[in-house]
């Protein structure tokens, strides 16, 4: 052991703690150790500290340094060592009130929710912030790939990324994870107003910051930091690169990119104190729910960091921590269906979905429908590479084990501090067996060989996983008119900076085939994890429909229904969906019967007297019922449909239904019908002067000068109708007679007014009332609106004709500048709120769905955070 040389000490950022002072004390007493036995004149080592940041030792031509870097981690100077931090960033969770501020430094308006007020006063430490704030903060600007969104001209304004890039942009988790970061807000605070609310950090005090301390000591992360972004900017694509969160078979999340080269994942990057049982036992002491909901949902508060780019990508698949799970060449030698338009996924992510076109062979449009299925393995501690202790019996001996604790000495002191090269290597040190580290240290040593070595050697992911991208549809798409493509404008989707919807371009400029019919899957979202597509249907084929009709030869009590259609007939509706689909037949005329038949009962009987000379007459009665038949004829019908994907929505659709026709004829008459009962009966009597032909019947007395009267010998002669009025001897005579004198001896008695020449006696039908009416319209239209959301499922939005707009293209120029057909939609999208909302009027207010207090109804508005009320 030699005495420790004096040395000079360079601090950056802030003072170092006790037990940081042990360490650097310690590390000076190790190098010197090791320059003076190994005779070197120079010598670097670099150390993490206990207590965060990093310690540079330096000898060279026997002058001693030693830099302490404790810089925050959003200075200028600091330098990330790989290690996990105890560092975790406040969360605002709320309502963006206000994005568009004045450029002289107004801040965003927030309204905040309760639980955040909460947070923000440290738990009821201090007092809490006013429900709605006005914060420097969040003046955060758009990313560089969606600088898209600011206007050219932006006058004495301010865009804050609130304004148009939502979380609704995205699908499934992701729009969860990214409401979650945009709530994080700029993390560099030293230029921020000095207030509670512009100031607000996570305060966690002894003893639990040592737990999680502890139970991060040594971690080092697979790829990324575990810091939000310093500017707060949002970083994720929601387009072609189709970013989203998929969970693996314990539910622990992975970042998914899927790109031109293939499908990736690595760990979702998270603020790796929050994923510590410590952590989790304060947040659930302090009652705070809205933190509890992320930890259950992710295992910790997601960074909002991406995947490496540019040549670090590589460095970390090389690493394991990034994983090529498939090939997706197929899927991306097509053109996307619009720029805004990533993968829709379930909830979980393990299914994903999308649409993409271009021409075949013919040059006919063509789309298709490519699932995406993914089966995600586990990694240990999900990639948090614990530390690794080596003993001597491992490698073969303390020799060994001197010489590599030696080789990793050197080749740190050789790797540039803080490069994504240098980080990798030292994760991937943590996976190799002893036995690579121990060959190459006993070989001769050269820093840039053993750097190549490292830095290109491919280590075995970190987990297993499986998916595949698979073709599930494919059709044409064919429109007639390709040389006038805004004849068909009803299919739109979000324009790229978020002014409105453009119509889908749906010609084939360099088809000159027949009419291809097409029934073929445009576009699909998950919503509420069932799979919603949206298909273009065209078929321009017409036939003579023959006459539809249930009527009967007999029509007595039913129902009857005829059409008929005068003309050609052919299917219309453009578009239909998973939940709205409204194509129908239409001709040129078509004309509806629909014949109703009820009973009215039994009317009276009918007693008729013998005529002159005889002396029988008859009784009967009959069964009557009404028919009402009621006409319509309708000429010149048609229908159509359209769809629109609002703008911040992937996940959603709206769909447009309309009907129309030239003129509608309607008639209602009733009219009563009646069918003889089968059962009639023989009436006489006898006058020696006026009835004395035909036949005796029963009865006793016998009649004279035309009384009394009889009634006898039921006769029974059913027809087809009858049955319908049968009833049997319904008079009840059997092989006996009825003395009906008291109703027609009147008129059968010698002297009475009808004696001689018979009278028909009762056989009044049931009383109904007259009704015939008709009426005439010209020009009827009608319509409704539709919508697929999470918040609503398949609803209705209001039952009036469509803006025309819905079916006509868009953009259209005017005055030199475009108009573009405009709805949007905006969703409560993670927390135990339900809440959705969309541009087509209610009244007044916005078209909405749920609750939360925080919303107005007025605008697409942008939540934050975690919304519980």
């Amino acid at each position: 052991m030699y005495s420790p040389k004096p040395y000079g000490l360079f601090i950056d950022g802030e003072q170092p703690t006790e037990a940081d002072n042990n360490f650097i004390a310690s590390l000076a007493v190790q190098i010197v150790n090791i320059s003076t036995v190994s005779e070197l004149t120079t010598i670097k080592m670099v150390r993490t500290l206990p207590d965060g940041g990093f310690v540079t030792a330096l000898i060279h031509d026997d002058v001693f340094r030693i830099y302490v870097n404790k810089s925050s981690i959003y200075s200028d100077t600091y330098v990330f060592d790989g290690y996990a931090s105890e560092f975790i960033p406040m969360l605002y969770s709320g309502l963006i009130e206000k994005a568009m501020v004045l450029d002289d430094g107004e801040g965003v308006q927030i309204k905040l929710t309760e639980q955040c007020r909460r947070r923000l006063s440290s738990y009821g430490i201090t007092d809490a912030p006013a429900k709605t704030v006005s914060l420097q903060r969040f003046r955060v600007e758009y990313a560089e790939q969606f600088k898209y969104f600011e206007p050219e001209f932006k006058g004495i304004y301010f865009f804050s990324q609130y304004l148009k890039l939502k979380p609704t942009w995205y699908s499934g988790a992701m729009r969860e994870v990214v409401q979650i970061v945009s709530a994080y807000g700029k993390q560099d605070l030293k230029d921020l107003p000095d207030s509670i609310e512009e100031q607000a950090k996570m305060i966690i005090h002894e003893p639990v910051l040592s737990l999680i301390k502890e139970e991060l000591k040594g971690i080092r992360l697979p790829g990324y930091k575990g810091f939000p972004d310093q500017e707060g900017k949002i970083q994720y694509d929601y387009g072609s690169s189709g970013q989203f969160i998929s969970f693996d078979s314990k539910n622990k999340p992975w970042l998914i990119c899927v790109i031109s080269s293939g499908v990736y994942a690595m760990p979702l990057p998270i603020i790796p104190a929050t994923t510590t049982l410590a952590f989790r036992e304060f947040i659930e002491e302090a009652g705070d729910s809205e933190i509890i909901a992320i930890l259950d949902r992710f295992g910790g508060m997601p960074s909002g960091e991406n995947f490496p780019q540019g040549n670090s990508f590589h460095t970390w698949q090389r690493a394991g921590a990034i994983i090529r799970i498939c090939d997706s060449a197929d899927f991306h030698q097509h053109s996307a269906m619009y720029s805004a338009c990533g993968w829709s996924v379930n909830s979980l992510g393990r299914e994903a979905f999308n649409t993409c076109w271009s021409y075949d062979d013919n040059n006919l449009m063509r789309v298709y429908g490519y699932k995406l299925k993914l089966s995600l393995g586990t990694a240990n501690n999900h990639g948090l590479s614990s530390s690794v202790t080596l003993t001597a019996d491992k490698v073969g001996g303390i020799e060994n084990l001197e010489l590599i604790k030696k080789y990793i000495v050197k080749l740190t002191d050789d790797m540039p501090v803080g490069e994504e090269t240098t980080l990798a290597v030292h994760y991937k040190l943590r996976y190799v067996e002893p036995e690579q580290i121990l060959q190459r240290a006993a070989g001769e040593y050269d820093s840039t060989s053993e750097m190549e070595y490292w830095d290109s050697l491919e280590v075995n992911p970190i987990a297993s996983h499986s998916g595949s991208i698979s073709q599930v549809s494919s059709g044409p798409v064919y429109w007639g008119m390709s040389e006038y493509p805004q004849t068909m404008g009803r299919l739109k989707f979000p324009e790229r900076s978020g002014q409105g919807c453009e119509s889908f371009i749906m010609v084939s400029p360099d088809y000159d085939g027949p009419m291809v019919k097409c029934d073929t899957v445009m576009f699909g979202c998950y919503v509420n994890d069932q799979l919603k597509t949206v298909k273009y249907f065209l078929d321009e084929r017409t036939y003579f429909k023959e006459e539809e009709s249930t009527f009967e030869d007999l029509m007595i009590i039913g129902e009857w229904e005829k059409t008929v259609t005068t003309g050609q007939t052919g299917i219309a509706g453009y578009f239909y969906t998973s939940d709205f689909d409204d194509r129908t037949e239409i001709s040129a005329a078509t004309s509806y019967t629909k014949i109703r038949g009820m009973d009215m009962g039994y009317g009276n009987p009918l007693y008729v007297t013998p005529a002159i000379l005889w002396m029988n007459g008859s009784v009967s009665r009959s069964r009557y019922y009404k028919h009402e038949t009621t006409q319509k004829t309708v000429t010149g019908f048609n229908i159509d449909a359209a769809v629109c994907i609002p703008v911040f929505g992937r996940d959603s659709l709206l769909y447009a239904y309309s009907e129309s026709d030239v003129s509608t004829s309607e008639s209602e008459v009733h009219s009563m019908h009646g069918v003889a009962d089968a059962t009639s009966y023989n009436l006489w009597t006898y006058d020696s002067i006026f009835h004395w032909m035909g036949n005796a019947g029963k009865g006793s007395p016998a009649p004279k000068n035309g009384l009394p009267v009889y009634v006898d010998s039921p006769s029974h002669s059913p027809v087809d109708s009858s049955g319908f009025a049968d009833s049997g001897d319904w008079l009840g005579i059997g092989d006996g007679y009825l003395n009906i004198t008291g109703i027609a001896g009147k008129y059968t008695q010698r002297g009475g007014d009808m004696a001689a020449n018979g009278a028909s006696i009762g056989g009044e039908p049931p009383y109904m009332a007259p009704y015939n009416t008709s009426s005439k319209e010209l020009g009827k239209h009608a319509g409704r609106v539709n919508i697929s959301i999470s918040a609503a499922d398949a609803a209705e939005v209001h039952k009036k004709d469509p803006d025309a707009w819905y079916f006509s293209f868009s953009p259209v120029e005017s005055g030199g500048s475009f108009s573009y057909f405009y709805r949007d939609c905006c969703e409560v999208v993670f927390g135990a709120s339900t809440y959705a909302s969309i541009s087509e009027k209610a009244g007044e207010r916005r078209k909405y769905w749920g609750y939360t207090n925080l919303a107005d109804h007025k605008s697409a508005h942008n939540f934050i955070g975690v919304i519980n009320e």
